[in-house]
């Protein structure tokens, strides 16, 4: 008998995640969800549970703006999971102002990629164990290359350049990643959601989204269903490093990467989480050859 697929969904209590998860339950997966605050993950649990009662989906609390955090959840996922055929990073937030965490990182670049970096690493071997396993990480249009010299730096802030900064930085990873580890690790841009995401933004620029979500934007559950097939597609076609936007497979992002950029990020990435990985679980073999 078919073992049930699994999937973990960072970012889950809310939004496409939310959504995705709904979807990805109704088709007979399990679903853990990731989520800060517990109360809300609580209540998105009791409300897919409420759906679809014959649902298994649960929650880890944690918040993944802070390394500590991320391991905790992947320790807790470690715990009571022996599979996990879909890492679905999609968990985001935006800061308006240069803002650092406990930790000394840029918020965006620590939720936007340090988190979801070593999130995948935490978990690098359980994916290798199960057969058919992807990981497919969430990113939108902005592109702005990072600092390598100081990736957290204020100079010339804004909530969008930092936006630009972690989704250039994750797609970078993403190729190198492919690299390096036979589990394999796609893109997806989900269009314009109609989510709470954008909703902080200063004016003009909420406004123009607002504008824009009106005309051309999909709703959430719709963003969900388009995300979940094409998990599925990427699954049955063992489909590696693509580029997917809604339901369509693009041609390569230009990312205007320079030669080397994808190993000195590699690199950059294991030098500012070293201090979290040491701390938490077991680490898996990240880097090493397939």
């Amino acid at each position: 008998m078919m073992a049930t697929r699994l999937a973990l969904i960072t970012g889950g209590t809310d939004g496409i995640g939310k959504a995705t998860a709904r979807r990805l339950l109704a088709d007979g997966w399990e679903v853990v969800v990731t989520g800060r605050s517990r109360d809300k993950s609580e209540a998105t649990v009791a409300e897919l549970q409420a759906e679809l009662p014959t649902a298994k989906v649960s929650v880890l609390v944690g918040d993944l703006s802070v390394m500590g955090g991320v391991q905790r959840v992947a320790e807790e996922f470690l715990a009571s999971h022996e599979r996990l055929d879909l890492l679905l990073l999609n968990a985001n937030s935006i800061t308006q102002q240069h803002t650092r965490t406990s930790e000394g990182f840029e918020a965006n670049f620590a939720v936007g990629y340090l988190g979801r970096v070593l999130l995948t690493w935490a978990l690098e071997d359980v994916l290798r164990r199960t057969a058919g396993s992807q990981v497919l990480t969430v990113v939108g249009l902005n592109l702005e290359r990072i600092d390598f010299e100081d990736p957290s730096t204020p100079n010339g802030f804004s909530s969008m350049k930092a936006l630009g900064r972690w989704q250039w930085a994750m797609q970078v990873f993403a190729r190198e990643w492919n690299r390096r580890v036979p589990v394999p690790m796609n893109v997806y841009m989900p269009g314009l959601v109609r989510t709470k995401i954008l909703a902080s933004e200063p004016q003009p620029m909420r406004l123009v989204v607002q504008i824009a979500n009106a005309i051309v934007g999909v709703s959430v559950q719709k963003a969900g269903d388009e995300l979940a097939f094409v998990a599925e597609q990427l699954r049955a076609d063992r489909v590696k490093d693509a580029y997917y936007a809604r339901t369509k497979r693009k041609p390569a992002r230009n990312l205007r990467e320079l030669p080397g950029d994808g190993a000195r990020l590699w690199d950059l990435s294991e030098r500012l989480l070293v201090d979290a990985r040491q701390k938490g679980p077991t680490p898996g073999r990240a880097g090493a050859p397939p």
